[in-house]
């Protein structure tokens, strides 16, 4: 079985992205670390500073066999693993993540969505609509079940703002 390249996802110990972007990019690695431009106050005025689009993650395309060889980089705290497997990203969702930066996007981290979890759209036509999670969700299409005259929504999830309710 050939093994392909994958975007494996690190996580950094607390503000230690910075140094271990370096040391990866040092090493020649390819090496995605999504930062945006931010306005920060303080107490001799404003100014503009990069901060990570999601704090504590970078991203790192190799293969899975080479994970042992860099999890013990000053800064790293670990490969993220689910379920006794290491977590990859594809390049679509890397592509995605670019273009979050570039369109100054804010990014949270949540748990995946499961059946049942309950959420309240924040964002497009159906802002304010409550909702679970419906059965027949899938990787492209979330549906959502709601008292809306008692049909399911269909909505890419790129275009699906929320937040999560319960769970």
């Amino acid at each position: 079985m050939k093994s392909t390249k994958r975007w494996y996802i690190i996580c950094t110990k607390p503000q230690k992205e910075n140094e271990v972007y370096k040391e990866l990019i040092f090493r020649e690695l390819e090496t995605k670390f999504f930062r945006q431009e931010k306005t920060i106050f303080t107490l001799n005025g404003k100014r503009k500073v990069l901060k990570p689009l999601i704090s504590g993650y970078i991203f790192i395309k190799i293969f899975e066999t080479d994970i042992y060889k860099h999890q013990y980089i000053k800064g790293i705290s670990k490969f993220l693993k689910l379920e006794n497997k290491f977590e990859f990203l594809n390049d679509e969702d890397i592509e995605l993540l670019e273009k979050f930066c570039e369109n100054d996007y804010q990014v949270n981290l949540c748990e995946k969505l499961r059946f049942g979890t309950k959420i309240e759209i924040t964002k497009g036509i159906f802002k304010g609509q409550i909702g679970f999670i419906g059965k027949k969700s899938n990787d492209k299409l979330i549906y959502i079940e709601t008292a809306l005259q008692n049909i399911n929504i269909g909505i890419y999830k790129e275009d699906l703002i929320f937040k999560i309710l319960d769970k």
